[in-house]
């Protein structure tokens, strides 16, 4: 269990390091130094193998098309005892695009 517990640790920490130098590496062509895992005796004779990959964000959209919308109205008295007799209205919604926007994110595989 500590053994995962580290490794999970060594993960978050080489996405945040990547994270944070990423426009140096991406500009200067050098590797970001990974931190080291906590100084323990079981985890001092273990190498932990990890590829991790940047997926980045992107925009998807979707159409919603125009409809018409139809309504029934009831009748109904007022406080005069009138009836107003019920109806029918219709309402035009326009057609619109939705986006929606996915966030980048890490993919670390052992």
């Amino acid at each position: 269990m500590r053994a995962q517990q580290v490794r999970r640790s060594f993960a978050t920490a080489l996405a945040g390091a990547l994270l944070a130098g990423g426009a140096a590496v991406g500009t200067a062509g050098m590797s970001a130094a990974a931190p080291a895992a906590p100084d323990t005796a079981t985890a001092a004779g273990q190498q932990i193998h990890a590829k991790c990959s940047w997926h980045p964000g992107h925009w998807t959209k979707h159409w919603h098309k125009g409809h018409w919308e139809y309504r029934w109205h009831s009748g109904w008295y007022d406080g005069h005892h009138h009836w107003h007799k019920g109806h029918w209205s219709k309402h035009w919604h326009p057609g619109h695009w939705e986006k929606q926007w996915h966030k980048g994110h890490y993919s670390c595989n052992r």
